[in-house]
């Protein structure tokens, strides 16, 4: 019964140990969450399975708006590294990783960039991968 409860305990904290931290923002809320990244002010998640940012841009007569979203993700929505794809007529680029903080940078892990809200960034993968199929 010890060694049952002791391969439980293991089994649990693994699974509860390998969650990772990863920032959560938009920049058209905060700018410290543009490409210029500052952590103040910024939310932490604590318990992600990878991290993402993506980053895109938009224009028109009068101006250009990058936007820039980090974001917790909770299931694996992509190998780790960068995806291009369009959203709204959009180019965004799309970058997944897997250790602590990592979505922090210019760039992670592959490092990446995106225009849409953070709960969109599976929507946009799933459309990316039935698109490809």
């Amino acid at each position: 019964m010890k060694v049952f409860s002791a391969f439980v305990f293991v089994v649990c904290c693994t699974g509860f140990c390998g969650a990772i931290r990863c920032y959560s923002c938009d920049s058209n809320i905060n700018y410290n969450c543009a490409d210029k990244f500052s952590a103040s002010g910024i939310t932490v998640y604590n318990s992600c399975v990878q991290c993402s940012k993506g980053k895109g841009e938009t224009s028109n007569a009068y101006s250009t708006v990058q936007y820039v979203i980090r974001g917790c993700e909770s299931s694996n929505y992509s190998d780790i590294g960068c995806i291009n794809t369009k959203v709204n007529l959009v180019d965004v680029n799309i970058c997944y990783c897997n250790t602590d903080l990592c979505n922090s940078g210019p760039r992670v892990a592959t490092r990446f960039a995106i225009g849409v809200k953070s709960q969109n960034v599976q929507e946009i993968y799933e459309t990316e991968r039935f698109e490809e199929n």
